[in-house]
């Protein structure tokens, strides 16, 4: 006989059913009021505990799951409560390490936003343009010109043939003496009296380029010499310039204006026979006026949109010499990403980005110079003669000359504005005028040898002259590949993800999927937990 099952009484059951039927149970009639806002008052407590809960709970499946270095040890059971602590501080220090390195990290690219690197070091000569070649007689007056000049000129009263002469002279204008007035004012009478200026006064009495540059060889064919060389005003006085374009327009006679290239020149190769080779008459019997105890030239390498100042490769050929000057360009460009940043960040400029005043291009030779020429301005109230003007500039006279002896000091300082001690002008972390470095260059480097000129050994046409005092001259690149520099940012978004993965992995292990688990963790899981549920 089969006995049926009975139910086993289950207090703990009872008990719940009958807590859960009086908290649904209604409230006396006779409770207090006052009670039940505080009641109501406990809800958002209880939505503030259940978040809690809620977050810990998550955050401990999290650490259980997640790869990050040490979060498992947090929440693991079978460890004791000390070491639970003891993981707890190494993650705490692992966070606080990985966030002070990524703020290092992107201070140091803030304060680097450019590097300069080695591109290549064989970069082909021929995409680098030929230099500038200005060439300064030493001697600045002809005597020729100075004696015709010297017999034609008038004389107003009180003025003696003495006086014309030290004016002659005053055209080269002296570092270390200083004219007197009185002197000055006669000067200025008898230019006034025969309608010259000073700077008229300069292009009469210097030589001539077609005097001093008598034949001329370019990329091995021979050329007629003003075809290739200009007239220039220069801080040396007047120069002739090959391959010359800083300024806005050029001195070349109308008739061969037309053949005058619109860029510099480029050569294909290598060697003296596929650069510029040119025979000097250094004109020792015209000698009048020099600053060298000597017989020769004094030769600056520059680039073409560059004005030949100071800065420039210089070196000197004397006569009765052949002198062989091997140039080893340098490039530099910048990328486009440069090209893309804000000028405070990359700190330079490109060529097209800035106009002065009379030269082509902005260089940051060309910005100082031009910087220069505006203190020169404040200070005397006029420019030099060798300034392109617009005609909005006065030009200094002879008036002005003891003002531009004083001044000339300005163009041998790195920093113009400043007479200070080097250790103050090493703390300067700005050039005057704002002028800033260049983003795109090229660098001639440049080593010379000579020895002596022989006219009865050449066979060469460039050497069949009379003249015994003559100077062989070869300006060329030296070898067929040059050195190219690449300036980049620091950073890109690319090598800072990099950097900072780099950093988080080596000391916490993190990367972009640990950085979706969490939020994975705090948003989705509870969503598909709450549609599980139903």
């Amino acid at each position: 006989m089969a006995f049926k099952k009975r139910r086993i009484f289950d207090l703990r059951q009872v008990q719940a059913e009958q807590l859960a039927s009086s908290t649904t149970s209604t409230a006396p009639i006779d409770q207090n009021p006052r009670e039940v806002p505080s009641r109501r008052h406990k809800r958002p407590l209880q939505y503030l505990h259940q978040a809690n809960k809620w977050f810990r709970e998550n955050l401990r499946n999290y650490c259980q799951t997640t790869s990050l270095h040490g979060f498992n040890y947090i929440t693991r059971q079978d460890i004791s409560r000390y070491e639970r602590w003891f993981w707890i501080l190494v993650v705490f220090l692992a966070i606080i390490t990985s966030i002070v390195l990524v703020i290092v990290s992107w201070y140091s690219n803030r304060e680097t936003p450019t590097v300069t690197v080695i591109e290549s070091s064989h970069f082909p000569t021929w995409n680098i343009p030929f230099p500038a070649v200005t060439i300064c007689n030493f001697n600045k007056i002809s005597k020729t010109k100075a004696t015709g000049l010297f017999e034609r000129i008038r004389l107003p009263p009180n003025v003696t043939k003495m006086h014309v002469h030290k004016l002659f002279n005053t055209t080269l204008l002296p570092v270390d003496h200083i004219v007197s007035n009185r002197t000055l004012e006669i000067y200025e009478k008898i230019l006034t009296f025969n309608n010259l200026t000073l700077s008229q006064l300069t292009r009469e009495l210097s030589p001539d380029c077609i005097d001093m540059i008598t034949r001329c060889i370019w990329k091995g064919i021979s050329s007629r010499c003003d075809s290739l060389f200009q007239r220039i005003e220069t801080m040396e006085g007047q120069c002739c310039s090959f391959n010359y374009f800083a300024a806005q327009n050029n001195n070349f006679p109308e008739k061969i204006a037309y053949q005058v290239p619109k860029r510099p020149y480029r050569v294909t190769g290598c060697g003296y026979p596929t650069g510029l080779s040119v025979l000097l008459n250094p004109m020792t019997s015209e000698y009048y006026g020099t600053f060298f105890s000597g017989y020769g030239f004094r030769l600056l390498i520059h680039d073409a949109y560059n004005f030949p100042d100071e800065n420039s490769e210089t070196k000197v050929v004397t006569s009765t010499r052949e002198s062989f000057v091997r140039i080893n360009p340098e490039s530099t460009y910048a990328t486009s990403d440069i090209r893309r940043m804000d000028l405070a960040e990359r700190n330079c400029l490109f060529g097209s980005e800035r106009t002065l005043i009379g030269l082509r291009r902005y260089s940051f030779i060309n910005c100082m110079f031009e910087c220069r020429v505006t203190m020169t301005l404040k200070r005397c109230g006029c420019v030099p003669s060798y300034v392109t003007n617009n005609g909005s500039m006065k030009v200094c006279g002879i008036a002005d000359a003891n003002c531009l002896i004083h001044s000339k000091r300005l163009f041998s300082h790195a920093l113009a504005n400043l007479n200070l001690s080097l250790s103050i002008v090493r703390q300067t972390s700005h050039f005057p005028c704002d002028c800033l470095p260049d983003c795109q260059s090229n660098h001639y480097v440049s080593e010379s040898t000579m020895g002596r000129l022989d006219m009865s050994y050449s066979f060469s046409r460039i050497t069949n002259s009379n003249q015994t005092d003559s100077i062989l001259l070869h300006v060329f690149f030296s070898d067929l590949m040059s050195t190219r520099y690449r300036t980049d940012i620091f950073q890109n978004w690319l090598s800072a993800l990099a950097s900072f993965g780099g950093l988080l992995g080596l000391i916490m292990g993190f990367s972009i999927v640990t950085a979706f688990e969490f939020i994975y963790f705090l948003t989705f899981r509870p969503v598909f937990n709450y549609i599980n549920r139903e």
